[in-house]
């Protein structure tokens, strides 16, 4: 197989700034596999700081792709403004234990051009099985709550945190689902990658 496909929704994005300033609308994300291999967000209008879009987009991923790119910017009159990129290494996603079809949820930081730290992006990922893919595309199933994964460890930017994820049998359990609502993650889901609270240490 030369490739295959992958659902990743944009959920939200956490204090972005641009020239030391909150960013006040007009927020959205380009993800990109390559220059030419790129789905992008609409504009939220709203969130300023904190957008949400929770917006699924179906990208080709080839067999030799090694990172996947998420470019926030600011929509402005003039020219677009780029706030923050995070590079998620396809190995976060595929690989090890987890089957395909399942539903990964992941937090990076972001980096501004100087490659300072500028807020947070959060994702999930799902890597398409051919015949899900097809039936998906032919139906316009949605399957979004299907088969989480629930995945002890940190994502590989993490610095190699030994993290749970989200932890959902804790004695906060009320406060983070109120936080994965916030978030745009359904709450009842497990979170992988880089939990957010651990991302001030990164």
């Amino acid at each position: 197989m030369s490739s295959r496909r992958i659902e990743i929704t944009v959920l939200s994005g956490e204090n972005l700034r641009i020239d030391g300033k909150s960013v006040k609308k007009n927020a959205f994300v380009v993800v990109k596999v390559d220059p030419f291999n790129y789905a992008t967000t609409s504009v939220d209008a709203l969130g300023g700081s904190y957008p949400s879009w929770n917006e699924k987009l179906d990208l080709e991923l080839p067999k030799h792709a090694s990172f996947i790119t998420l470019e926030v910017q600011c929509k402005t009159s003039s020219v677009n403004r780029n706030i923050g990129i995070a590079q998620i290494p396809v190995s976060d996603f595929i690989g090890g234990y987890l089957p395909e079809n399942y539903l990964q949820f992941l937090s990076y930081r972001l980096r501004d051009a100087s490659r300072e730290k500028n807020g947070i992006i959060n994702i999930s990922v799902r890597v398409k099985a051919p015949e899900y893919a097809a039936y998906s595309s032919k139906n316009d199933l949605n399957l979004s709550g299907y088969a989480t994964a629930a995945v002890a460890g940190c994502s590989s930017q993490a610095g190699g945190l030994n993290v749970q994820g989200y932890g959902m049998y804790s004695s906060q359990h009320q406060q983070q689902q109120h936080r994965q609502q916030r978030l745009g993650i359904p709450v009842g889901e497990v979170a992988t990658g880089i939990p957010v609270w651990c991302l001030n240490r990164a």
